[in-house]
């Protein structure tokens, strides 16, 4: 259970296997123990390199000001990627965790071998989205935390696979939580074009609740990197890491290792 000082705060981090390091981003809320349905068709070949972000896990929950901020987490990767002495290196982000790697890449571009982008978005997807984050967030406000959880886990109900990674990588409390919820979307649709590494975006089609549409979310994305691969799955949401898992994992090894990407039955795959 290893961990490292970089930009002024303590940064916990886990590793399996050997190999081609990959750095893997969770998602809002979550630790690097969500990353759990990759561990073996991973670990075998790369290494992984998973890290709590700030505010989540065993990493350091302040923030300055006490204002969650995206773009200050990014900064906390980077220098967690100098002090490991890593200059260039796949990263995997799903959900937030694809929102700050897709930051980076514009930010540091050189750090970014190959770049896998999941459920994430670049911008909010509509304003009716907009509202439906203020409006949950106000109920939650109001409501204890392990009811949020449980409110939370109804999106799962037929998945209770992703309803135990999810339950076990849980690592904020109620005040993060609002925190983060509350925080400024990072919009960063208009700066997409500076990512030149290979981009494999990945989301589920259709939309899931109201305001949310994935597979334009995922579109968007796509269209705006110049070399870049787009896998969108029918009847799965966010996070295929868990929905969609052995899918998820064998289109990132073989993006990963150039290989042409597989046809699957309800996933449409485009390239450029």
């Amino acid at each position: 259970m290893p961990n490292v000082n970089a930009n002024n705060i303590t940064i916990h981090y886990e590793i399996r296997g050997q190999g081609t390091p990959i750095l893997f981003l969770h998602g809002s809320g979550a630790s690097w123990k969500m990353w759990e349905p990759q561990f073996e068709a991973f670990s075998t070949h790369y290494q992984m390199i998973m890290p709590d972000y700030r505010g989540h896990g065993d990493t350091t929950k302040e923030f300055p000001n006490n204002k969650y901020d995206h773009h200050i987490i990014v900064e906390d990767i980077k220098c967690f990627l100098d002090v490991l002495e890593i200059s260039k290196i796949h990263v995997v982000g799903v959900s937030q965790g694809g929102q700050l790697a897709t930051l980076l890449a514009i930010k540091y571009p050189t750090y970014i071998d190959k770049l896998v982008v999941s459920n994430s978005y670049s911008e909010m997807p509509t304003i009716a989205a907009s509202w439906v984050l203020s409006i949950s967030n106000f109920i939650f406000s109001l409501l204890p935390y392990h009811t949020i959880i449980n409110i939370m886990m109804k999106f799962y109900k037929e998945d209770p696979y992703t309803q135990r990674i999810l339950r076990k990588s849980f690592s904020i409390d109620k005040k993060m939580l609002l925190a983060m919820k509350k925080a400024p979307f990072p919009t960063h649709t208009d700066q997409l074009y500076r990512i030149k590494s290979p981009t494999l975006v990945m989301g589920g089609e259709g939309k899931v609740i109201t305001g949310v549409d994935e597979g334009k979310g995922s579109r968007t994305i796509f269209k705006h990197i110049q070399n870049a691969k787009l896998a969108l799955f029918e009847n799965a949401f966010d996070p295929l890491s868990t929905m969609r898992r052995d899918i998820f994992n064998e289109l990132i090894i073989d993006f990963l290792e150039d290989k042409t990407l597989q046809q699957y039955k309800d996933v449409a795959i485009f390239s450029k």
